[in-house]
């Protein structure tokens, strides 16, 4: 509401700041009929908005020179001199009444009734104060005064008003300064296009900067550059965002007429109305949105007999809720009725001919609610005005798909069904990794984007099935499209298989020569041609400046003969693979060539990502390597060869809580691998060593790494506390690294933190107030120790004092 609330002080605003000459120029010639009708559009405007957000004193207030300017229209009355004053200080009000509703603060009310009473014919002002009160007579005198004055046609003529003004007309202080503004949709497309070629140029930029081998100095002006240009294009990204309760708002009215058509009660709950998404892409999910809310009410939620037969609450429940889950707006509608028999489904898919009771029986469960979304199959079991035709749930996934989204099923009979639509932020900028073919390249969004693999070794095996190409991915069989072939362009070796997803977890392998980097691409539409043979999303300029196109990967399936539920088919044969490694202990293991050339793994459950990044990030501070990532310091281990590139690959590992980088050279590949090592006789970086694939492969001791690169430190709360005199600078600037260097909390006064454990004091000073009872080290001014105290150092002695922390450390943990 305070959003409605906002527009609605931004648009009174606006069209009184438009109107303003029109109300002069109306005042200087009433009989301007032109005139008179954009004002009264204002007013009933402004009426019918506070009839829906509750204003009753602005709607009283509009309501009634809505009524005189209507009289106006319809040449009931005359506008004369008074009734236009008397418009215009209703039209004051209304704008002061706009101000505080901005600022928050109280505007009186007591001189409403003066403003309403004036709009009135003097006559009818005049009969009715016998019964008005002091100020309504006063007021009808003076309106018939006025209306004297121009009728004697007597300049010299002066008629005192013994009235005061209408409290409108006084200045109300200093008006609130509008926040917001509005732009025509035209100059944002104009920004977000300039924005798009500024992420063009710093794509270039960044390949000519690869090309040359620049400075370490240019690479880290180059990441400032890349930062600020990221910052703005969210910045104006967001420009085009709107809340997805502009989705929302219909939802309330539909659900209420349908469920009342059904006769059938539905509590309807929404949740995550402040998500903002782009403006098109809530356009683009209204339809299938509508689709699903409609069918959920009519195929889902039983009627109240039904619900109170089954032991359910007499009224459906409808959740319609948005999330944003990284790049991803998650939009979920969640009913607690039937849900979807998939069993059901396959007889109703058999007996239309859809599928064959062969392949029905293969199916899994997830393949058999697949099913909802085939053309011309549907649940209902009458056709009806609602649905029931098997228009629907095909054309919902084709347009979710359309605009790079999936859509999810989820159904459990007799409990509910949840469907569950992922749609991109924005449609404009995308991540996406680019590859070629045919001497061609191409982009494909990274989100459709499973996994890469290269054929090779046990883990990655070719093979056919009816002529068909098959490639055995760690025990799984996934079908293989040539994207040569697709595209009718030369086939080179394709070694290289980028596994796509599609709607409902059904995968396929792209076949193509070569993959490369990963780039965030502006995308546009391409030429309507293009377009037209459906395995393109549109067309994109990467750091080359070649023009590129964007693959469909759902239309790529399509055109190759790919059906969603051929992953059925393969099902088996996966299960079977994943039951055969689990049985003999197998884990997912990843592969790679470290920094010395050396082929090691690690396992795969502890690498949380793999990303690249510019050598100048990293940093060799406070006795260990560090690397700057994401706006925080990560420590970072190697295997001790030095870092030569521009850029260098980490594997960004997690424990659990900590977070820790290792460098290396390259990937190789992900393989399932029971772990079986002969165990390295020296500790470091290496556990121990293994065959995989009748290659040696040397694996990383995860307890090593992490202890070295984290160290010891225990977090601030556990760490012993030190009281230091803060009577000279020394004891600040030199002594208080070395402490706090040695695991301590340093603090100068008593009364700063919890009781101190050691207390360190100049030779022959006094150790006063709480500190008493804590350990006391005691330093001296010079190396020779006469006349000091026998139990003190040498402030300068770094061995002894070391040794002393550290002595006084263990004793406060034993």
């Amino acid at each position: 509401m305070d959003d409605l609330l906002g527009d609605f002080v931004a648009e009174t605003r606006e069209t009184l700041d438009a109107l303003s000459g029109e109300i002069v120029a109306w005042e200087l010639a009433p009989d301007d009929r032109s005139r008179l009708d954009a004002i009264f559009r204002f007013v009933h405007t402004v009426k019918g908005s506070c009839g829906f957000l509750d204003l009753p004193r602005l709607e009283k207030l509009s309501h009634a020179a809505e009524d005189v300017l209507a009289d106006v229209r319809a040449d009931r009355r005359r506008p004369d001199p008074a009734l236009v004053s008397a418009v215009l200080a209703v039209i004051d009000r209304i704008a002061e009444l706009a101000d505080a509703i901005e600022s928050g603060r109280t505007v009186p009310d007591e001189d409403d009734a003066r403003l309403i009473a004036a709009l009135r014919p003097v006559s009818e002002a005049v009969v009715d104060t016998a019964d008005a009160d002091a100020d309504d007579v006063a007021l009808a005198e003076a309106l018939e005064a006025i209306r004297i004055a121009e009728e004697t046609d007597e300049e010299e003529a002066v008629v005192p008003v013994l009235v005061e003004a209408p409290a409108a007309a006084a200045p109300a202080g200093p008006r609130a300064v509008s926040r917001s503004i509005r732009l025509p949709v035209d100059l944002l497309d104009r920004m977000m296009a300039g924005v798009s070629d500024m992420v063009l140029a710093r794509n270039e930029l960044a390949r000519r900067l690869r090309e040359s081998g620049a400075e370490s100095n240019t690479e880290v002006a180059f990441e400032r550059l890349s930062h600020c240009i990221a910052e703005m294009r969210d910045a104006i990204t967001r420009t085009r965002m709107a809340r997805v309760e502009h989705l929302f708002t219909a939802l309330p009215r539909m659900v209420r007429d349908i469920s009342a058509e059904l006769g059938k009660l539905v509590q309807l709950e929404i949740d995550g109305g402040d998500v903002e998404l782009d403006r098109e892409m809530i356009e683009m999910i209204r339809d299938p949105l509508t689709h699903i809310v409609r069918n959920a009410i009519d195929h889902g939620i039983e009627p109240p007999e039904a619900r109170v037969l089954a032991g359910k609450p007499v009224a459906g429940r409808l959740h319609v809720s948005a999330r944003q889950v990284g790049n991803q707006i998650l939009i979920e509608v969640i009913d607690d009725g039937r849900g979807i028999d998939a069993d059901q489904l396959v007889g109703k898919a058999v007996a239309a001919g859809i599928l064959g009771r062969e392949r029905a029986a293969t199916l899994s469960w997830e393949r058999k609610l697949e099913l909802i979304f085939a053309p011309g199959l549907s649940t209902a079991r009458e056709v009806t005005a609602i649905s029931g035709r098997g228009v629907g749930m095909d054309v919902v996934r084709a347009n979710v798909e359309r605009i790079g989204g999936l859509v999810d099923i989820d159904s459990r009979p007799g409990q509910g069904l949840r469907l569950t639509l992922r749609v991109p932020l924005t449609l404009t900028i995308i991540p996406a990794l680019t590859i070629s073919t045919g001497g061609q390249h191409f982009a494909i969004p990274r989100s459709a984007i499973d996994e890469i693999v290269r054929v090779g070794g046990d883990a990655v095996r070719m093979g056919t099935l009816g002529g068909a190409d098959l490639v055995f991915i760690r025990g799984v069989r996934v079908p293989v499209v040539s994207l040569g072939a697709v595209l009718g362009l030369e086939r080179g070796a394709q070694a290289n298989l980028v596994v796509l997803k599609l709607s409902g977890g059904a995968r396929y392998a792209l076949a193509v020569d070569a993959v490369h980097d990963h780039e965030e691409l502006v995308v546009k539409p391409a030429a309507p041609v293009v377009m037209a043979c459906g395995i393109y999303g549109g067309t994109t300029l990467p750091d080359n400046s070649r023009p590129m196109l964007l693959l469909d990967v759902a239309g790529v399936a399509e055109k190759a003969g790919v059906r969603r539920d051929d992953q059925a088919a393969v099902e088996p044969a996966a299960e079977e693979g994943e039951e055969e490694l689990h049985e003999k202990g197998a884990v997912p293991v990843l592969l790679f060539r470290d920094l010395d050339g050396v082929e090691r793994g690690v396992p795969l459950a502890l690498v949380e990502r793999i990303e690249d990044c510019f050598s100048a990030s990293v940093s060799h501070s406070a006795g260990r390597m560090r690397l700057n990532i994401d706006g925080r310091l990560v420590p970072l281990v190697s295997c001790g060869a030095p870092i030569i590139e521009a850029k260098v690959r980490v594997l960004r590992m997690r424990d659990g809580a900590e977070e820790l980088a290792y460098a290396i050279d390259s990937v190789i590949d992900i393989v399932p691998v029971a772990i079986e090592l002969q165990r390295s006789a020296v500790a470091g970086p290496v556990a121990g060593v293994m065959l995989v694939e009748e290659r040696p492969v040397e694996f990383l001791d995860a307890f090593w790494l992490f202890a070295q690169g984290l160290g010891s430190e225990p977090a601030a709360e556990q760490r012993p506390v030190c009281l230091l005199s803060d009577e000279d600078p020394w004891t600040r600037q030199v002594l208080a690294p070395l402490v706090e260097g040695a695991g301590y909390r340093i603090i100068y006064a008593p009364e700063e933190g919890p009781a101190a454990d050691l207390v360190i004091v100049a030779d022959g000073a006094a150790a006063d107030g709480p500190a008493e009872a804590a350990a006391v080290l005691r330093l001296r001014q010079h190396a020779e120790d006469r006349g000091a105290s026998p139990d003190s150092l040498w402030r300068y002695d770094r061995a002894g004092l070391t040794a002393e922390l550290r002595r006084y450390w263990n004793k406060r943990s034993a």
